[in-house]
């Protein structure tokens, strides 16, 4: 299939402009769209190749600069502590704000179908993606991969609300990747974000990988997994082509 790539430029906070990068079937007719949220090196080059590979699959693929604010958005794969210090300045209200500004981006193209909205979010993203299911109403369907501080993790004024908390609000469906020997995200912390799903009458798949860590689906870290990767893709594709294209 035919893509268009771009970087278009929308109205952020105080001003300034957040990116978007954009990865477009060519061909007329609305399609369904998704937001690719990046890890937490920003919007680097495997984000924009996973975007371009959802674009190829018919979607029309966006994937936000949520470090717009930065004078530096992305970090080398290299610089976790890097990257880190960068996530750190992200206040989540402020986040969501950013994610309803590019839905807003997203319902007003012509080549989209503004009811078919999903997001996909990886690491980072993840817990992004989860907080759109929750608190973003422009979205359709919502797929969630090893997202980190989920259940658990420090509370403050940047994260006032622990995610898993409002499970209740998630009224779309719902997909969960994880790595069983992700160092990051414990089994107790799985447990208790599918006790919530489960407690709520989520609709919800849910994917755990025998011998995968954190990033397992990321070809251009070490932590990348081959066989949890080629596996998940198409449960992924199947799982967006239910809920946004039917």
């Amino acid at each position: 299939m035919d893509i268009e790539t771009s970087t278009v430029r929308v109205g952020g906070e105080a001003g300034k402009q957040m990116g978007l990068f954009v990865a477009a079937p060519k061909g007329d007719g609305k399609k369904p769209a998704l937001l690719v949220i990046m890890e937490v090196f920003g919007v680097n080059d495997h984000m924009k190749d996973v975007t371009r590979r959802f674009a190829g699959e018919g979607y029309v693929g966006i994937a936000p600069d949520l470090y717009y604010r930065l004078e530096k958005n992305v970090a080398p794969n290299s610089d976790l502590q890097g990257a880190f210090a960068m996530r750190a300045t992200l206040y989540e209200t402020k986040i969501v704000e950013d994610l309803n500004r590019a839905i807003s981006y997203i319902k007003g193209r012509p080549d989209v179908n503004p009811n078919k909205i999903g997001i996909i979010g990886y690491c980072f993203g993840g817990r992004v993606s989860w907080l759109a299911a929750c608190q973003c109403p422009g979205i359709a369907a919502a797929s969630v991969y090893y997202g980190g501080g989920i259940a658990g993790g420090e509370r403050g004024e940047k994260s006032p609300v622990e995610p898993v908390t409002m499970a209740n609000k998630i009224k779309v469906p719902l997909q969960c990747a994880w790595g069983d020997q992700d160092q990051s995200i414990s089994q107790e912390a799985r447990e208790k974000i599918e006790a919530a799903l489960k407690a709520n009458q989520v609709n919800y798949e849910w994917h755990v990988y025998k011998g995968a860590g954190h990033a397992f689906f990321c070809d251009d870290r070490p932590s990348y997994h081959e066989a949890s990767a080629k596996d998940i893709w198409p449960k992924t594709l199947a799982f967006f082509a239910k809920h946004l294209k039917s």
